[in-house]
């Protein structure tokens, strides 16, 4: 279940936006931005961080709205940004592009159709995320590798597929990844 969180700098707009709301979503909170900063801390739980979309209507692309989008960027909210005055210079204040949908405050199109759009956006923002942690973990391993096989191609006289399979086996031997026995052979020989 979903908590949707609408969050304006106008509180008639913000009725207006909870009320349709209201009518697809049994969870709909209204606030204003000094609330808000009260409802990020109390949805520190992972329940509530996974589960809550955050709406915003602001006038235009102030600090406070930076703020906001900052936050549910850090917090992994989907998010859906609603600027009633939109001039293309706003995109510009905005954050870069942070897993959220950002269309103009006069949008024809069922909101609960974009906050949908805005969990697809974050979800694929946070699988994108899991996979550059993979690749950068790789990578970091496959340099370990190439540096240990470097040193004992120095220090024992090996060509490069003799000093691979010395590590290979260290690997095997000792129920290790080939990252982690290149990882404890470059931390014995540095000391």
């Amino acid at each position: 279940m979903k908590k949707i969180v609408v969050c304006s700098d106008c509180t008639r707009e913000q009725a207006r936006l909870t009320g349709k709301l209201a009518g697809t979503y049994d969870d709909v909170t209204g606030c204003g931005f000094s609330r808000l900063t009260e409802l990020v801390s109390q949805a520190q739980s992972a329940v509530l961080v996974k589960s809550s979309v955050l709406v915003i209507s602001w006038a235009r692309a102030d600090a406070e709205l930076r703020h906001m989008v900052s936050q549910a960027g850090c917090l992994g909210w989907p998010l859906v940004v609603m600027i009633r005055q939109l001039e293309p210079q706003d995109i510009q204040r905005l954050p870069g592009p942070n897993g959220y949908v950002l269309l103009p405050g006069d949008s024809a199109t069922a909101l609960s159709v974009w906050v949908e759009r805005a969990w697809q956006v974050r979800q694929a923002q946070c699988q994108l995320k899991k996979e550059l942690v993979t690749l950068s973990r790789r990578l970091e391993e496959r340099r370990l590798i190439e540096q240990a096989k470097g040193l004992l191609m120095k220090l024992h006289g090996l060509d490069e597929s003799e000093a691979y399979k010395l590590l290979r086996n260290a690997a095997m031997q000792q129920s290790l990844s080939l990252g982690q026995i290149a990882k404890n052979l470059m931390i014995s020989l540095n000391r």
